[in-house]
C-alpha cells in the first residue's frame, strides 16, 4: 500500500497542487471579507464556512479524478455527456431561481448542470477527436460543432450566456491542436460573425418605454413604419432578456456623463471599478468605505470576487492571483507538450482553454473590458458546483501527467504519410492506419 502511495505522490504535479491551494486560500479569505462587509445580510451569513466545505468537496473530487486512469474515464465520456444533457433538460422543468433555471436543489447541495457540462463536453469532444482526421476537411467539422451546439443551446435557454460562451473557445483550441486547418476555422468564425451581426427587425410598438429605449441604444436603426415602431438590431439581441440588454447597455455607456445610466444599468460595473481603484497598490486601510461599496455590489462573493480582491489587497493582490493562474497554464502546457497520447493531450488543452477563457471573461467584466455575463472566477468565486468542477478539471490535468503513455510509433497529429500507431495505454494492443485527407 505504501509503495502505491509513494508512486502516486511521485507522479503528482506539485506546482499545480500548490497553485490550487493558493487560489483556495484566496477564495476563503475573499469570501470572508465579503461576508464581513455584508454582515447584516442573512443570505451572506455563514458563506465562509460553506465555502470551506465546498473547498473540501473540491479537494475530494480532485483526488478521485487523479486516482481513476483518464483512459478509463474517456471510455465513459459519451455516457457522462448524455447524462449531463438529460440534467440540462430536466433543470428547465424545475422551479426558477432568480429568474433562471440553472440549479437542481438536493437540499444539502445545489447542483448546477451547466457547470458540469463544461467538463463532460470536453471529455466527449476529446474522445471523439483523439484518432480521427476527418476534421481536416470542412465538412468534417460538422460533428464537433453539433456536439457543441446541443449543450450550448440548452444552457442558453436557462438562460446562462456566460457558460454558453465558454464552450466555443475550448472547441476551437482543441480543433486547432488536433490538426484542423486554420482556413476552415477562420471560415467558421466569419460565418458566426455574419450570423451574430445579421440585422433582424422587431416590432416594439407595444413594449414599455424603458425596453424600447434599451433596444434603441443597441440598434442599427429604429423608427416608425406606418403606425408601428420597429427596431433593427443584431440577431442575438432579439432573443436576449431584459437584464442582459441592460448589462450590455451599461457596458457600452460607461463613458456617458449621465449619472442615470451608470446608476440604473451600469451600477454593478461602476461599483466594481470603484472598489478596484480604492485598493490602490497594496490595499488601503479604508475598510468603512470599501464595505460601503461591497454592500452596494451584488454578487460580490461570486461573479465579482476579483473586485473584492482588488479592493482588499490592491493591485499587487490582483497581479498575484493572475500569476497563479499563469503558473497553472504553463504547467498544463508542459503536460500537453510531453504527452503523446492524443486523448490526454486534447483533454489537457481543452481544460486549459476553458480555464483561460473563464479567467479572461471574469476579470474583463470586473474591469469594464467586457459585458457582465455572470461568470465565476475558477477556484476563487463562491459556489459548490463551480469549485467541484474546476477541481476535477485540475485533477484530470494531474491524471494525464501521472500516466503519460509511450506510443510505439510517430507522435499524434502528424499528417502527410501513412503510419501505424500502437498505443500501449489502451489495454489490448490494436492497430489502425491513418491517411492524410485534405
Amino acid at each position: 500500500m505504501f509503495g502505491w502511495l509513494r508512486t502516486y505522490l511521485r507522479g503528482v504535479s506539485w506546482p499545480i497542487i500548490m497553485a490550487m491551494a493558493a487560489l483556495m486560500v484566496v477564495s476563503v479569505l475573499s469570501v470572508r471579507v465579503a461576508e464581513h462587509a455584508e454582515a447584516s445580510d442573512s443570505l451572506h451569513r455563514g458563506s465562509t464556512v460553506r465555502q470551506m466545505i465546498y473547498v473540501s468537496v473540491g479537494v475530494l473530487g480532485l483526488i478521485v479524478a487523479t486516482i481513476i486512469p483518464y483512459q478509463r474515464i474517456g471510455r465513459s465520456a459519451y455516457l457522462f455527456f448524455a447524462l449531463n444533457l438529460g440534467l440540462l433538460v430536466l433543470v428547465l422543468f424545475l422551479p426558477a431561481n432568480r429568474n433562471s433555471h440553472r440549479w437542481i436543489n438536493l437540499k444539502f447541495f445545489m447542483v448546477q448542470p451547466s457547470e458540469l457540462a463544461k467538463l463532460t463536453y470536453i471529455l466527449a469532444l476529446a474522445w471523439y477527436l483523439r484518432y480521427r482526421d476527418n476534421y481536416r476537411r470542412f465538412r468534417g467539422l460538422l460533428v464537433p460543432f453539433i456536439l457543441t451546439l446541443i449543450p450550448a443551446a440548452l444552457i442558453l435557454i436557462e438562460p446562462d450566456l456566460g457558460t454558453t460562451l465558454l464552450l466555443f473557445p475550448a472547441l476551437f483550441v482543441m480543433l486547432f491542436l488536433a490538426g484542423a486547418k486554420l482556413r476552415h476555422l477562420s471560415a467558421v468564425v466569419a460565418i458566426a460573425v455574419a450570423v451574430i451581426f445579421f440585422p433582424v427587425p422587431r416590432n416594439v410598438t407595444h413594449q414599455t418605454p424603458s425596453a424600447v429605449a434599451e433596444r434603441k441604444v443597441l440598434a442599427y436603426w429604429h423608427g416608425r413604419i406606418g403606425q408601428k415602431e420597429y427596431v433593427i438590431s443584431a440577431a442575438p439581441l432579439v432573443i436576449m432578456k431584459h437584464h442582459q440588454l441592460s448589462r450590455i447597455e451599461g457596458w457600452l455607456m460607461q463613458p456617458d456623463p449621465l449619472v442615470e445610466v451608470s446608476r440604473n444599468r451600469g451600477f454593478q460595473l461602476q461599483n466594481s471599478m470603484i472598489i478596484l481603484g480604492s485598493g490602490r497598490l497594496r490595499g488601503q486601510d479604508i475598510m468603512e468605505q470599501k464595505n460601503l461599496y461591497f454592500r452596494m455590489l451584488p454578487d460580490d462573493h461570486t461573479d465579482f470576487i476579483y473586485a473584492v480582491i482588488g479592493g482588499e489587497w490592491g493591485f499587487m493582490g490582483c497581479v498575484g492571483v493572475m500569476l497563479i493562474y499563469l503558473a497553472i497554464f504553463f504547467c498544463g502546457a508542459e503536460i500537453a507538450g510531453t504527452t503523446d497520447d492524443p486523448f490526454g493531450r486534447l483533454l489537457v488543452v481543452g481544460v486549459l482553454g476553458l480555464l483561460l477563457a473563464q479567467v479572461l471573461i471574469n476579470v474583463g467584466m470586473t474591469m469594464g473590458l467586457a459585458p457582465i455575463t455572470g461568470m465565476t472566477l475558477p477556484m476563487v468565486s463562491y459556489g459548490g458546483s463551480s469549485m467541484l468542477v474546476n477541481c476535477v478539471a485540475m485533477g484530470l490535468l494531474i491524471n494525464v501527467a501521472q500516466r503519460r503513455p509511450i506510443l510505439l510509433g510517430p507522435k499524434p497529429f502528424e499528417y502527410g504519410r501513412r503510419r501505424l500507431i500502437e498505443p500501449a495505454a489502451y489495454g489490448p494492443l490494436f492497430n489502425w492506419e491513418r491517411r492524410r485527407k485534405g
